[in-house]
């Protein structure tokens, strides 16, 4: 028996569907995280781990500045003492890993620390910079300097506190120390705290109120994440220096990667996450020092 002209029209249109629908099933999947036609992710702060280190000795100026021209929206550094109670950018208690010198920054005096030039990293040895030169350059630019007072005396924390909050800068106090961030906050309460955990260090911060936290990668579940945001808390996650930590902490929805690659994560941002931003604590895109006092 033969068909109907409409049947045979109604064959091929059936047949036709099967194949688009075929089509679509073995296309692309959506990535991770991010429905289709969607970004992956919402657009976490972009943050230069003592600046962008693979391109310059770390946490000096030309480091900064590295970060800065590669799209970095925040900075990150380190801020220990001096003998005579001069704040400069070091990570280590010591300056025998990253320069020419030997000592703690503690026993020496900051022009002792002024003499010496940092040599670990790529690029000529560098001055290690004060932290007043750092704020200074700062001073009226977007960027936020996401600041971590080392362990020192209470002296140098309040004093380091003083410093940050009475320049133009826009700063965000951190430490594993929630005892230096009730320090700090005491001298400096328009700052923001933030909270460093990592598997070995896990202060609790007790009544103190928080900003944001910054947790070692291996801690930054999805649930953990979820649930510091719950509580009113920006989550910064460090280190992340590849495509994929980028992809599986922004799809767990944490606010800012902190990275030794600035550029490089900077644009797999531009490329995957929403551009408009998100809201929290901090607001991206607002000065911290423009929060309610906590």
């Amino acid at each position: 028996m033969t068909s109907s002209p409409r049947a045979a029209q109604t064959s091929v249109l059936a047949v036709l569907a099967v194949l688009a629908a075929s089509c679509a099933s073995t296309g692309p999947a959506p990535r991770a995280g991010a429905a289709a036609g969607s970004s992956v992710c919402d657009s976490p702060v972009v943050i230069g781990h003592r600046g962008a280190p693979r391109n310059a000795p770390e946490n000096t100026m030309a480091s900064f500045e590295a970060a800065l021209g590669e799209g970095a929206d925040w900075l990150e550094t380190d801020v220990q003492t001096t003998r005579d109670g001069v704040p400069v950018l070091m990570h280590d208690p010591t300056v025998d890993r990253t320069t020419d010198g030997r000592g703690a920054v503690a026993d020496l005096t900051a022009a002792q620390v002024a003499a010496l030039r940092v040599t670990v990293g790529p690029g000529p040895a560098e001055p290690v910079p004060t932290l007043e030169q750092l704020l200074d350059r700062l001073s009226g630019s977007s960027a936020t300097l996401l600041m971590e007072i080392k362990w020192q005396r209470p002296e140098d924390v309040a004093r380091i506190a003083r410093i940050a909050a009475s320049s133009s800068a826009h700063v965000v106090l951190y430490s594993f120390s929630a005892e230096h961030l009730r320090q700090a906050h005491a001298v400096a309460p328009a700052l923001p705290v933030v909270l460093i955990q990592s598997g070995a260090i896990a202060d609790s911060p007790g009544d103190l109120k928080l900003s944001g936290i910054a947790l070692a990668a291996d801690l930054a579940s999805a649930a953990r994440i979820a649930a510091e945001r719950r509580a009113g808390r920006e989550v910064y996650v460090w280190t992340l220096d590849d495509e994929e930590s980028w992809q599986l902490m922004s799809a767990r929805g944490a606010d800012g990667l902190i990275t030794d690659t600035p550029g490089p994560a900077r644009r797999w941002v531009d490329t995957n996450c929403h551009t408009e931003g998100r809201t929290g604590p901090l607001a991206h895109g607002r000065s911290p020092n423009d929060q309610d006092q906590h």
